[in-house]
C-alpha cells in the first residue's frame, strides 16, 4: 500500500474543510484504505452552483424518504435517499462503504452527504443487487471525486464518453487534477434517455444527502457549471451491465413459503437477514427479536420484512409470538389470630384447651380472643366481659 509522508498527510488534512479534518485524519490511520485513496478535498458547491443555469436540470426528490427500490437481478431507479443500507454505511459503523463519513452526516447512511460516498455506495449497490452478493466490490472508489477515473481503470473497469445505466459520471473542477483548484463531482446514471440526456441520482457535501435530476450534454459538461469539465463515464462490469440492460436473464430465486404470516402479525425472528427479498447471500443475522411483520412479498425467496426494515427473512426463521400467561397472584396469607381480635364463632370448640371437656358451642356468636394457649389442641380462649365461652381451633373462628 502506498504510504505518504507525515508532512504530506498533515498538508492534506489541513486542505480539508474544518468540519471533516478529524475524519480525514482518522482515515489516514485506517489499515483498509491506501493513503493515496483518502478523500481530503470536498466540493462545497450547492445544487444550484453545480449546475449550468442555462440548462433545465429538473432537480427533484431532494432527500426523499421511501422504501428501498431495488431487488436482486433487477435494476430499479433509485429515487429515494438510502436508509439503513450497508452500501451507504462506513465499514467502521458496520457497513460496507470504504469512504469517510459525510457532512452533514446522515444518521441512517453516514457516508452522506458527499458525492464520493454516494457514488461509490450506489455503484456497489447495483453490483450487489445484480449479482446477489454483499460487501464492497470496488473499495478504492473513495478518493477525491475528480480522480475516480484513475482509480476505476486501476481496478479494471472500463470508461467511455457514452452514457450507460448505472455508470458513474465524473467531472473535474478547474484546469488540473491536483485538487488545488477544486474537488470535482461524481454522480450516477439512473436512466439513459438519449446519448445526450440522462436522469441521475446524486449527493453533495455540505448540502443535500440525495437528489435526482436530469442532465443534458448540450454544454459539453453534462449540465455542470462553467468551472467544470466532464472527464468520462465509469461503466459497470460487463456481467452486471447485461443484467441492468435486460440483456441477460435475471437470477431466478426459488420462491419461499409465505402463507403462514400476514402484515401486522406479532412474531419472533431468529435467522438470516437479506438486503432484498430475492438476494442470494445473507447480509446479517438476528436472534430472538420480538417484532411485527410490516412488508410481505409472496413468491420471493425471502418474503417477509419487519419493523424498521431490519432485512428480508425466510418463513422458517419466523415464529408466532405467544403472549406469556399472566403470573397468578398468590392468595394472601391469612394473618394469624391475635389476642384482642374480634371473631365470629363458626364451629364447635371445647370446654378445655386440652380438648378433654364438653363440646363448646356458640356458633354465630361474636366474641374476642382472650388468650392463646400455644401447642394445645384448642389454643384460642374466646369470650367477652362475662367470661369464657370456650376454647377453639383457628378454623372454628372467623376474624371480623
Amino acid at each position: 500500500m502506498a504510504q505518504l509522508s507525515s508532512e504530506e498527510k498533515i498538508k492534506r488534512i489541513e486542505l480539508a474543510p474544518a468540519e471533516v479534518q478529524t475524519r480525514v485524519a482518522k482515515a489516514f490511520i485506517r489499515e483498509d484504505i491506501d493513503d493515496e485513496d483518502v478523500q481530503y478535498l470536498f466540493n462545497t458547491d450547492t445544487i444550484e452552483q453545480l449546475n449550468d443555469p442555462n440548462e433545465d436540470s429538473q432537480v427533484e426528490n431532494i432527500d426523499a424518504p421511501a422504501p428501498e427500490g431495488i431487488g436482486a437481478g433487477t435494476f430499479f431507479i433509485r429515487n429515494s435517499k438510502p436508509s439503513g443500507n450497508k452500501n451507504f454505511i462506513t465499514t467502521g459503523s458496520g457497513g460496507w462503504n470504504t469512504c469517510i463519513k459525510g457532512y452533514p452526516m446522515d444518521a441512517n447512511a453516514n457516508v452522506l452527504a458527499n458525492c464520493v460516498g454516494y457514488a461509490s455506495g450506489r455503484f456497489n449497490e447495483i453490483i450487489n443487487e445484480a449479482r446477489g452478493t454483499t460487501g464492497c466490490t470496488y473499495k478504492y472508489l473513495n478518493c477525491n471525486a475528480e480522480n475516480f477515473i484513475e482509480r476505476a481503470k486501476n481496478a479494471g473497469l472500463k470508461t467511455g464518453s457514452t452514457p450507460r445505466v448505472g455508470a458513474i459520471g465524473c467531472n473535474m473542477k478547474g484546469a488540473t487534477l491536483s485538487g488545488d483548484d477544486g474537488a470535482g463531482h461524481v454522480w450516477i446514471v439512473e436512466r439513459v434517455d438519449s446519448n445526450s440526456k440522462v436522469y441521475t441520482s446524486e449527493s453533495g457535501y455540505g448540502g443535500s444527502a440525495f437528489w435526482n435530476q436530469t442532465r443534458s450534454n448540450s454544454n459539453g459538461r453534462w449540465g455542470m457549471g462553467s468551472g467544470y469539465t466532464f472527464r468520462e463515464f465509469i461503466y459497470l462490469p460487463d456481467d452486471v451491465q447485461k443484467i441492468v440492460d435486460g440483456q441477460a436473464p435475471s437470477p431466478q430465486p426459488t420462491p419461499g413459503p409465505s402463507d403462514k404470516f400476514n402484515i401486522g402479525d406479532k412474531v419472533v425472528i431468529n435467522g438470516r437477514l437479506y438486503t432484498s427479498s430475492n438476494a442470494t447471500s445473507a447480509a446479517g443475522h438476528i436472534s430472538n427479536k420480538v417484532t411485527n411483520i410490516t412488508r410481505k412479498n409472496p413468491g420471493s425467496a425471502h418474503p417477509y420484512n419487519t419493523t424498521g426494515d431490519l432485512g428480508w427473512m425466510d418463513e422458517s426463521s419466523i415464529t408466532k409470538y405467544n403472549e406469556p400467561a399472566p403470573t397468578p397472584t398468590p392468595a394472601p396469607t391469612p394473618k394469624p389470630l391475635s389476642v384482642g381480635d374480634t371473631v365470629k364463632i363458626v364451629g364447635t370448640g371445647n370446654g378445655s384447651s386440652y380438648g378433654t371437656s364438653n363440646t363448646a358451642y356458640g356458633i354465630g356468636w361474636t366474641r374476642q380472643i382472650l388468650r392463646i394457649w400455644d401447642g394445645r389442641p384448642y389454643p384460642y380462649q374466646v369470650g367477652n366481659g362475662s367470661g369464657t365461652t370456650g376454647f377453639y381451633k383457628a378454623e372454628a373462628l372467623q376474624r371480623k
